[in-house]
């Protein structure tokens, strides 16, 4: 069984890295730290770190993340560091334990004589259906550099655009449950006391106040059952939000969303013409590519298209007249693949539209962003302004009697 030795050394960029390493010997273990393209400078016997049993520990890796190991990966490869030896040293540099791990296996693939593709074969579930294709085109090619730089600028460019949708999503959703809690609090602290006050007033009230007053009533007598139906329906949602046919559900209706719907859909599209400029131009076989932009597009309506025009390639038809029939593909995104087919560029054309889309979608949400705030804080107003009139104007009329 291999030891396990401690080491410190230094990269080609000056920077001191510590890790461990497993080897027969402690001679063995120094000629592979140097086999790594590091300056060993200590070196010393070591215990394998245990793995964390924390309950925060990360089980997944986030697309950014994703994204930064792609960057690290085509810096290293730009620079003339062998494969093995950049996955080895972003192993041990690694945060996340996840891609840690991930990526220590790999390495042990790549000195049993496997490629860089094969071994990523092996974690399917964890690197992107497009990575393996695409780092496997690199490979038969020559240009795995040039593939991963490709790579890298399309995750980084994915992420930003979902920390954008993302952001434009999670604050109207913070805005909601505030509105909620705050009205909540209202009804079950302080409509109370005024209900006290008009009943002994013996007054008629105004419509307004008696919703108002049974609404409060409620939250007091039903409060107990109410915060746990809360919770159960979120958890309900969450857990089949989580299943295909609730995933898929989600993502049917999301194209029907005001304003939000345009983000998602011409975000897929996007995603689409990016991912598929990306495959095409490595030289994947259309029939495969669209194949693995299926599953990539991340939405059911698109995925279904995609898939109807991948047959209609398999039978001679070109691609914008398999995407023609789908009404999720506008005619700009028809049109400028006709060119494209038509040209002999057809991985340079989508590139454009992906451009364009991927615009349209960060455009989009900053405009929605900037005026979304001040609509969801006009609407928590309006609902508190309609809980103050509701109490208010008894007090108005109260006023006038003793006038």
């Amino acid at each position: 069984m291999p030891n396990v030795y401690t080491y410190k050394a230094r990269d080609f960029s000056g920077k001191i890295i510590s890790g461990q390493i497993q080897a027969d010997d402690i001679n063995r273990a120094a000629e592979m730290i140097r086999e790594k393209k590091l300056i060993l400078m200590d070196l010393t016997p070591g215990q394998v770190k245990k793995k964390s049993t924390s309950l925060f520990q990360k089980k997944s890796i986030s697309l950014k993340e994703f994204a930064v190991f792609c960057r690290q990966m085509s810096t290293m490869t730009n620079a003339g560091v062998t494969i093995i030896s950049s996955i080895s040293a972003i192993s041990t540099q690694a945060e996340n334990p996840l891609l840690s791990e991930t990526l220590t296996d790999i390495a042990k693939e790549l000195e049993s004589g496997k490629t860089f593709s094969e071994a990523c074969y092996k974690h399917k579930a964890f690197f992107p259906n497009i990575f393996i294709s695409m780092v496997e085109a690199g490979e038969a090619s020559g240009s795995l550099d040039t593939v991963l730089s490709s790579l890298a600028e399309y995750f980084e460019n994915q992420s930003e655009i979902r920390e954008k949708v993302k952001s434009a999503t999670t604050y109207p959703t913070i805005i909601g449950v505030v509105a909620v809690i705050v009205v909540i609090v209202l009804l079950a602290t302080v409509i109370p006391g005024f209900a006290e006050m008009f009943a002994e007033s013996d007054q008629k009230l105004p419509g307004v106040t008696i919703a108002m007053l049974a609404l409060s009533e409620a939250v007091q007598k039903y409060f107990y059952i109410f915060i746990p139906a809360v919770i159960i329906l979120i958890i309900a949602v969450k857990r089949w939000s989580t299943t295909t046919k609730g995933r898929h559900t989600i993502q049917r209706y999301s194209l029907k969303i005001p304003k939000f719907g345009v983000i998602f859909r011409n975000s897929a599209i996007g995603r689409f013409c990016r991912s598929l400029s990306i495959l095409v131009g490595s030289g994947v076989p259309m029939v495969q590519a669209l194949e693995i932009v299926a599953r990539v597009v991340n939405n059911v309506e698109f995925s279904s298209a995609i898939l109807h025009a991948r047959k209609g390639v398999t039978e001679g038809m070109t691609l914008s007249q398999g995407l023609g029939g789908s009404p999720h593909f506008t005619p700009l995104v028809l049109h400028m693949l006709r060119v494209g087919e038509e040209a002999g560029a057809l991985d340079d054309m989508l590139s454009k539209v992906a451009d364009f889309y991927e615009d349209e979608v960060k455009y989009t949400v900053d405009r929605l962003s900037s005026i979304i705030e001040p609509i969801m804080i006009l609407c928590l107003a309006v609902i508190v302004g309609i809980m103050l009139v509701s109490v208010m104007l008894p007090m108005f009329d109260m006023g006038n009697l003793v006038q």
